[in-house]
């Protein structure tokens, strides 16, 4: 029988950034990362993978349960919290809180890639990303000739 496994990422990362599991994939296959805590004779099936509501509202924990229950309905046996997941978001205890109350036949783990590199560093990369200054539609608006501008920068 196979451990039945879905994977929940930040829609941070993976929306804005263009992340596509590839590490978690790999990890995935080779049993490295989080995934090595499965006997290596254990067949493990991908169910499926999910990102999370975005950061929350008032109504983060209908909005978490939402995306995750897909897998649960499934039959995931555990719910990997993607490694930016774990380092990245500020609500991770919050969500696991909401799914082990809803799903507790579902084990929730921290992690699924071998990161590489520390928590702190990673949050430092990314922080570069999501704070890195980017143009606007409205840059382009008053880029053309006669536009202009009418709060000064």
């Amino acid at each position: 029988m196979a451990r039945r496994i879905g994977i929940l990422g930040c829609s941070n990362v993976t929306q804005e950034y263009d992340c596509a599991f590839g590490l978690c994939m790999r990890d995935l296959r080779k049993r490295q990362g989080e995934f090595s805590r499965y006997p290596k004779d254990e067949k493990l099936e991908l169910i499926g993978i999910v990102n999370c509501a975005g950061c929350p509202t008032v109504r983060a924990p209908e909005k978490i349960l939402h995306k995750v229950r897909a897998l649960a309905e499934m039959n995931v046996d555990a719910i990997h919290l993607t490694f930016c997941m774990v380092s990245l978001c500020p609500f991770v205890k919050m969500y696991v809180d909401v799914i082990e109350e809803a799903y507790p036949m579902v084990s929730v783990v921290y992690g699924t890639h071998d990161p590489r590199v520390s928590s702190e560093r990673f949050q430092e990369e990314v922080k570069g990303l999501f704070c890195a200054p980017r143009l606007t539609m409205t840059d382009v608006i008053f880029s053309r000739p006669g536009g202009k501008r009418s709060v000064q920068r």
